[in-house]
């Protein structure tokens, strides 16, 4: 679970801080910055699993864009940081099992544009740190108010030393690993163009192993209907891809995995009940195996009988149906990013979508949160709809946490400069027991505008 993120240096943010909890929703019109959040999440979770350029290539944009614009031109460095809540227990892909003395981490990473020969220039990693958060500092878990059974469960502070440090050495700059009294393991980081968390692949050192399959599972749905109605071949992934393009497979998956006597489609039945509530008249769902083609077919029935593939389904419909089979399928863990949820969907449905979403999260205030994974959902949007269903009459945030997004112009009269920059402020941070209380926080005027537009939409 992504608790914290820090950046800096990174497209539109300047000393950018912000808590996360296990829900929340950033709210913005378009260009405010909503989605240069997420995509300072996706490169820190490329970065675990790839190597600078390959991770870089694959972000929007070209790679200079993804450092900050200032009146002097680019920056020249990218920080980041993130604290995270990870699994106690971790399974490395050889099968060894390791219970961790330690599942509040603190992760720091520096990219550099360097010149490497005169008119190359590369992006290198210049700084890597994983740091253990201790229980008298995690401020985080104070904030949320989490139940006995949870934090027996999940909150270990065992550990004081680092796990990750960047150091001088005789030999010069090195990367030096840390473990639990085992000998560790220094690597050059003169020339470094790919993180040390990409290098760990198995539970050898199962703290910063737990810290990448942490980050490796963050997932950025950015759902195309167009690939979602395709036919799947039955040799494609069964993990979501992020524009949902392997539906169909993976729907098919979860139907073979859950399937009993009783429940021939297994969780296809919990599926297709979640969306009936949304989109009403849904009677089943099935993922069927065309024997010529050898491709696996999305079909969806009603309840007047007839029966529709998902080549005639509608873009909402499709949208909502990946994001509930996403968050029902057993094997996923972690944070799930999602833009504009509202898309497609009824604005008399926004609300009860947005009650349902919230449900499907963990929760380490409620009763039993220690049994169901650590899910975590981050929403941004641009809908006075969405905003509605958020909150009460109060303005306060019915659950999780509301932001509003915008751009600040910073003015340095010295220097005769202005620049601009995204900030995220909450609305009505009190609930949150302090955890925003140093923040801008939203005037219940902002609020109160925003909603007068919803009439219009509803």
């Amino acid at each position: 679970m992504l608790t914290r993120i820090e950046i800096d240096g990174f497209k539109t943010f300047e000393d950018f801080a912000i808590d996360l909890l296990p829900f929340t929703v950033v709210l913005g019109s378009n260009a405010a910055g909503k989605s240069n959040l997420f995509d300072a999440i996706r490169l820190l979770s490329l970065l675990a699993t790839r190597d600078v350029a390959e991770a870089v290539k694959d972000m929007r944009g070209e790679p200079l864009e993804l450092f900050r614009l200032t009146p002097a031109g680019r920056s020249s460095r990218i920080k980041l940081a993130v604290e995270v809540l990870v699994d106690p227990l971790i399974r490395d892909p050889w099968g060894s099992e390791v219970r961790l003395t330690h599942t509040r981490m603190r992760y720091e990473l520096e990219l550099e544009r360097r010149e490497v020969r005169p008119g190359i220039v590369r992006i290198q990693v210049a700084r890597e740190e994983a740091h253990p958060i201790l229980k008298k500092e995690d401020r985080w878990i104070r904030a949320i108010h989490p139940t006995k059974a949870f934090r027996e469960h999940f909150l270990k502070y065992r550990r004081l030393q680092p796990l990750l440090t960047t150091e001088e050495t005789s030999d010069g700059l090195a990367f030096s690993i840390h473990q639990d009294g085992k000998p560790g393991r220094n690597r050059p980081a003169s020339a470094a163009e790919a993180t040390v968390l990409y290098s760990i692949t198995n539970a050898e050192f199962p703290h910063l192993f737990a810290l990448r399959e942490e980050m490796r599972f963050w997932r950025l749905l950015q759902l195309d209907p167009a690939l979602l109605r395709k036919p799947v071949p039955v040799t494609a992934s069964d993990v979501l891809n992020a524009d949902g393009s392997n539906l169909a497979a993976v729907l098919a998956q979860l139907k073979a995995e859950t399937a009993t006597e009783e429940r021939p489609k297994g969780v296809l039945a919990d599926i297709a009940v979640e969306l009936n509530h949304l989109i009403p008249g849904i009677a089943a769902l099935d993922a069927e195996l065309d024997s010529a083609s050898r491709e696996y077919r999305i079909q969806l029935s009603m309840r007047d009988g007839q029966s529709f593939s998902s080549r005639v389904v509608s873009d909402g419909t499709l949208r909502v149906l990946a994001l509930l089979t996403l968050l029902h399928d057993p094997r996923h863990r972690g944070l799930i990013c999602f833009e504009e949820p509202e898309n497609g969907v009824h604005p008399g449905r926004i609300k009860e979508l947005i009650q349902r979403l919230r449900d499907m999260v963990s929760d380490p205030g409620q009763p039993d949160a220690e049994a169901n994974p650590l899910s975590q959902l981050l929403l941004n949007s641009h809908s006075p709809v969405v905003l509605s269903a958020l909150i009460d009459q109060a303005h306060r945030p019915l659950a999780g946490a509301v932001f509003f997004a915008d751009t600040a112009t910073i003015v340095d009269p010295l220097q005769r400069q202005q620049r601009r920059r995204t900030r995220l402020r909450p609305v009505n941070p009190d609930p949150q027991g302090g955890l925003f209380e140093s923040l801008d926080t939203v005037s219940r005027h902002e609020v109160q505008v925003l909603l007068d537009t919803a009439r219009t939409e509803a």
